[in-house]
């Protein structure tokens, strides 16, 4: 790919950087380019497609995008951002200069980023799955790129905050589905390093997903890809617990403390609201989640009660 503008490349006012040899890319006619340089597995530059810069490295993730699929994520992502993820950034970032920088790492349909930029964050989004076919209804387009979490297109120390919902879960596993491979470990080792090279010394990182120390998966559906039953034994390495999250990024460099958070106002249960089957099935979870955001009992938030955690770590 031969460059004929020398303007560096941005997202959301954020310099990109080739995820390859981390030098700076500026803009060429068909996406952008990266200056040469003397690694072999440097693709030179990358290309746009459907209007966004695809610099994925390797595959992409062959996860389900059905309509019905994105319309209840697209609803789950507003509650959650506006209810939760924006108060609490706030709250971490309060007194510091300037906009936040914030990334979300496997960004979905992208609404969390919208609401965030409109929120005062600086933030930007990645994403390597099949939902990144919606982000042309997003009202921040300019903010999003196709990625891999394994390799970041940004400089070292761009953001204040890096966090992602129910990705480590996805990776290293066959497909879209619950059996780990031999290399699960190092793969969800790769992209805690790269979330840790990019947030800034004293900034946070924030991972939520299913717990794994809960009996049951009430988050993956059984009608999807390979899930057969909620049955999670502990010992299934497909979900993290906060043990798990405190280990990986602790082997990618992080020092401080892994802390489990409080989940209140987490989810909006806006799937269960729709029938009264759902409202009773949501009940004895809306009860724990309660339970584990409770100041007085923040032992729950972690333990093997809680469906659901948010762990804090800071770099």
């Amino acid at each position: 790919m031969t460059t004929t503008d020398s303007t560096p490349a941005t997202l959301g006012g954020i310099d990109l950087c080739c995820p390859m040899c981390a030098a700076r890319v500026t803009r060429c006619p068909t996406g952008v380019a990266c200056p040469p340089c003397d690694r072999r597995d440097c693709p030179k530059g990358f290309q746009s497609r459907d209007g966004f810069l695809d610099m994925i490295i390797g595959a992409r993730f062959e996860d389900d995008s059905s309509d019905e699929l994105l319309a209840g994520e697209e609803r789950n992502s507003v509650h959650t951002v506006t209810n939760y993820w924006i108060p609490l950034f706030r709250r971490v970032t309060a007194g510091a200069s300037g906009r936040p920088r914030v990334l979300s790492l496997g960004c979905g349909a992208g609404m969390e980023v919208d609401a965030l930029r409109d929120a005062g964050f600086d933030a930007v989004g990645i994403d390597n799955g099949n939902r990144t076919r919606v982000w042309g209804r997003r009202t921040h387009p300019d903010a999003l790129v196709m990625a891999n979490g394994m390799h970041l297109p940004f400089a070292d120390g761009t953001f204040d905050i890096a966090f992602c919902g129910c990705v480590f879960p996805h990776v290293g596993v066959e497909g879209d589905s619950f059996r780990v491979t031999d290399r699960c470990y190092q793969d969800r080792l790769a992209i805690a390093k790269e979330m840790a090279r990019v947030v800034k010394p004293g900034g946070s990182i924030f991972l939520s997903s299913p717990n794994r120390l809960f009996p049951l998966d009430l988050f993956h559906g059984r009608k999807i890809g390979s899930y057969r039953t909620p049955i999670n034994p502990p010992w299934r390495r497909f979900l993290l617990s906060k043990g798990d999250y405190a280990r990986l990024f602790r082997d990618a460099g992080c020092r401080g403390p892994a802390t489990a958070q409080s989940i209140r106002h987490y989810w909006g249960f806006c799937r269960t609201k729709s029938s009264l089957l759902g409202k009773l099935i949501a009940l004895p979870v809306r009860g724990l989640f309660a339970l584990a955001s409770n100041p007085v009992t923040p032992f729950f938030r972690a333990s093997p009660l809680l469906p659901w955690i948010v762990v804090r770590i800071d770099r």
